[in-house]
This record gives C-alpha cells, structure tokens and sequence, in this order.
C-alpha cells in the first residue's frame, strides 16, 4: 500500500534547512536583537573607562613643578631660590631665648632668597613623612615665614613637632615662597630621618644674613 505523500514535502530532504530548523533564524534574530544594546552599553563603558584611565585628573594642572635637591645643594624653583644647609632630629627645641619645647622634633637649617620679585615673597615650610605633613611650628624665633630678599639669601632655623615613629621613616622637606604653590615651583629635599643621631637639644640659628 502506497502513503501519499504531502505535496508540501516533495523535494526537500534531510538536508534541507527548512525541514528541522524553521523555528531556529527568528528566535536568533530575536536573541540578537534582545542582547545587542547591552553589549553596545558594555563596550562603551569599556571605551569610557579607557579614555578617563588615559586622561589626567581635572586638577592636574594646578600640580607644582617640583625641583629636587639634595642637602647642601642650592637649588632653584621660578621665585625662591634656597639651600638646606643642616637637619637635626632632637627630644627638644630652643631659641636661645625665651622659648624651649621638649617632644619629638626636626629642626631644618637653610638659606632662602627670592629669585624675581620679593614682595608677598615668604618662606613656607613643609615636613612630609609618608601620608602626613607637617608644617612649621611658629613658636619662638625661627625662620617660618621668613621675609625673602631678592638675590641675597638670609639663614634661619624652622622646626616641626612630629610623631615619635616619624623620626624613623625617610622625609621630604618642602620649600615654597607663598603659601599656595599649586602651579608653581617648589624645591623638596629628601633626606633618611632614621640615620639621623637625636639629639638632647637644638638651638635654633639666628636668623640673619647667609655666609
């Protein structure tokens, strides 16, 4: 006995992609569709944070231009021109006056000059050992905010109270000519506070003219 066969299945075989796969391309389609915005969000995230990683941060502008020195070197940044002459680690401070202070101190001797002009021109001073700054005490007779001349270095003493642990670590001494230094020249000297010998006491230098 012979099965008729439906018309609509004469001339296709196993092979022939209608037969087992008709459902198959739309519901491809419909994944595709459903799945391509998120990737097209995915890569421009991707490109976003690509761009930012390559960018500098909206502030980087304002950073200082920085001029190393070593301890005993002149060094030069736009309108200050100074040398760390000396560094002391020491249990307490003195002016040689009226005022002393026991605690766990570092005294910079330096000399200090504006270079171009020397109005609004003062020393500032920063002690920076790891995440922490310390600036100058402004106790006694130091050098903090000492009036800078142009061309003719004056001398003095600046001292910062710090931490016990901070006379361990390596630090960096910061020299600037006013008190905001964002986009302009500073002069840092780094300088090992561990291999320092402390000191009972220091005596802060006169300020005067430099040698």
């Amino acid at each position: 006995m012979t099965v008729p066969v439906p018309p609509e299945s004469v001339g296709r075989t196993a092979s022939d992609p209608k037969t087992k796969t008709d459902a198959a391309p739309p519901r491809l389609r419909r994944i595709l569709r459903a799945s391509l915005p998120w990737a097209l969000s995915l890569a421009l995230v991707i490109v976003a944070w690509g761009i930012t990683q390559l960018q500098k941060p909206d502030d980087a502008i304002y950073d200082s231009f920085v001029t190393h020195a070593a301890i005993g070197e002149r060094a030069a940044a736009r309108n200050l021109i100074a040398t760390v002459t000396d560094v002391h680690v020491a249990r307490s401070v003195t002016d040689g006056d009226d005022w002393r202070a026991e605690g766990t101190w570092v005294i910079v001797d330096l000399d200090a000059a504006a270079a171009q002009s020397q109005t609004g021109a003062l020393l500032h001073t920063q002690l920076r050992v790891g995440e922490r700054t310390y600036t100058a005490t402004e106790r006694g007779e130091t050098g903090d905010n000492l009036r800078l001349i142009t061309g003719v270095p004056r001398h003095g003493s600046v001292a910062f109270e710090v931490a016990e642990d901070a006379i361990d670590d390596s630090a960096e001494i910061v020299l600037s000519w006013h008190d905001t230094d964002d986009a302009d020249g500073i002069i840092a000297v780094t300088v090992d506070l561990g291999e320092l010998a402390v000191e009972d006491e220091v005596v802060l230098d006169e300020i005067g003219w430099a040698d």
